[in-house]
């Protein structure tokens, strides 16, 4: 008789229904091997194809993560970006910036604060001097140069250049 009464308590807790849900029940200790049907608990988490991609900057198919950007957040600094060229390889455009004293009335070449690894593009700038509105035209030279016009009437002195360089 003794244990047909705790038969029947345990029946009638329910212990016996948790039992046996528990039974069919994902192990912890498993870490997720136990899944008969991934794709399907996949969606069911609405993780999307994220969670199927691996992660670099080195090829179309990965995840950028942020090791991937570099930069140097200055006066004359730089950003790189990483992208997938055209051809599906793997290129980082490089953004930079800076201040050059450039001479007044003359067309020379200076050298950019950060090297291009491969090449510039485009550069652009203007006149960081307080009192003069006088044009400057900023080009690329080289991967290691940029060409600045300096409008202004020649004379003594130097001018500031401020600009802003692309290139990868």
């Amino acid at each position: 008789m003794p244990v047909s009464r705790y038969l029947c308590i345990f029946i009638n807790v329910g212990l016996g229904e948790t039992i046996n849900k528990a039974s069919g029940a994902m192990q912890k200790s498993a870490n997720g091997a136990d899944i008969s049907d991934v794709l399907a608990f996949r969606n069911a988490l609405q993780l999307g194809t994220a969670a199927t991609r691996d992660v670099g900057a080195d090829n179309a198919s990965k995840l950028l993560d942020l090791d991937s950007f570099m930069s140097m957040m200055s006066g004359n600094g730089y950003i790189y970006i990483p992208c997938i060229a055209t051809t599906g390889n793997p290129v980082k455009l490089m953004l930079q910036w800076g201040t050059v004293a450039t001479q007044k009335g003359a067309d020379a070449g200076y050298a950019l604060p950060f090297a291009f690894p491969y090449a510039g593009l485009f550069a652009t700038g203007n006149c960081g001097t307080s009192g003069y509105n006088a044009a400057m035209n900023v080009r690329i030279a080289s991967r290691t140069h940029i060409s600045i016009q300096n409008w202004s009437p020649s004379g003594e002195g130097t001018e500031d250049c401020c600009f802003i360089a692309l290139g990868y």
